[in-house]
């Protein structure tokens, strides 16, 4: 069985782009809108409408072009929540589909670790000199 393909932004952080150059020097990555993910389909129900707010809010990576997974974690999620609330039996198979899809949205513990979430510059003290090496303990 093949290896998966590594992703691109991926080899450049490990430095295997510039190891195997052949392989990644035709790939390209599309580009993104860098739109936040924006309000729910109007056609959701209100439970669907809520799972969707929260998603938005707890997962901020999340944009415009990952709509159309998000409404299937969503709705997912929503099925999950109104079974739970009139106290029907939840299917495993719903389960692992929402589990599934919060992880391919990297909204899991485990897979919200492979999400590239630049660093905010630490704010340090502007009068501690020290500060810009990063080093607190001076």
């Amino acid at each position: 069985m093949p290896n998966h393909r590594t992703p691109l932004a991926k080899a450049k952080l490990t430095g295997t782009d510039k190891k195997h150059p052949d392989r990644f020097g035709d790939r390209t990555e599309p580009e993104l809108s860098g739109d936040k993910l924006g309000p729910a389909p109007e056609w959701f129900d209100a439970v669907s409408q809520q799972v969707w707010h929260e998603f938005a809010q707890d997962i901020p990576w999340l944009v415009r072009e990952d709509r159309a997974a998000v409404t299937t974690a969503v709705l997912a999620q929503a099925q999950i929540r109104i079974a739970v609330a009139v106290g029907a039996p939840i299917k495993s198979a719903m389960l692992m589909a929402a589990n599934t899809a919060l992880a391919k949205l990297g909204a899991t513990p485990v897979d919200r670790t492979k999400v590239h979430q630049p660093k905010e510059p630490d704010a340090g003290d502007e009068n501690d000199p020290w500060s810009k090496f990063g080093n607190k303990a001076h």
